[in-house]
């Protein structure tokens, strides 16, 4: 008969260390979620933009408004941007309108809250400023007024809502089917953990720690 003895103190060891290692890196994904949440929040921001600004060059009749004039779908002459503000459980997008800059070759001055305006379909008063009378081009002709002229569609009866609307479609469709699933998937696979289990059983939780963080925080989709 063969008698075979061993020592289980180091396997012992190893598997509280692999415990204590897990438990590490759960609560170093826990201790990581709020830097992910506002990368995550930032990525869904800047997605947002791009989709904007290539629905713009798309149908500038639909977008203009919410750009420089004559720089339609531009990133530089974008009039909207976006906040992001996150917790470990929510992450806030909030937009808003900018300030226009620029001059149409129509006018003297710049329509300075055309975006909102335009968005919401607001009529306009043009009334003469520094003359009695308004001067401006229509169908290639000039025309002379000394009366007040009301705008009902200033931008036209397409971009009524044509922001709001684009920015619903992205999150309702583009969003998910586009960003989302690649992101999950991406996510779903957490190679750090396996990268650093061998470590985490001769020291247990703080590479665990540090794994799980490490983790959480560079989990990413790279925008294309």
């Amino acid at each position: 008969m063969v008698s075979v003895s061993f020592d289980n103190k180091e396997l012992n060891r190893i598997l509280n260390n692999s415990v204590k290692y897990s438990n590490g890196f759960l609560d170093g994904v826990d201790a990581g979620q709020i830097i992910f949440m506002n990368q995550l929040g930032q990525f869904v921001a800047d997605a947002l933009g791009q989709y904007i600004d290539a629905q713009a060059r798309a149908n500038p009749d639909k977008l203009h408004h919410v750009y420089e004039w004559n720089a339609t779908g531009s990133m530089s002459a974008r009039l909207f941007d976006f906040d992001v503000a996150a917790t470990k459980g929510l992450i806030n997008i909030t937009g808003k309108f900018l300030p226009s800059r620029s001059i149409s070759e129509n006018s003297s001055e710049p329509f300075v809250n055309k975006a909102y305006i335009m968005e919401n379909q607001i009529g306009i008063t043009i009334s003469p400023k520094n003359s009695d009378v308004l001067v401006f081009e229509s169908d290639g002709e000039t025309v002379f007024t000394a009366k007040d002229i009301y705008i009902a569609n200033p931008g036209g009866d397409a971009v009524a809502n044509g922001f709001g609307s684009t920015v619903d479609f992205f999150f309702s469709n583009f969003f998910t089917n586009a960003l989302l699933r690649p992101f999950m998937k991406e996510i779903s696979n957490p190679q750090e953990f396996s990268q650093f289990f061998p470590q985490g059983t001769r020291s247990g939780y703080p590479v665990g720690m540090s794994a799980g963080q490490k983790y959480i925080t560079s989990v990413g989709v790279i925008l294309e």
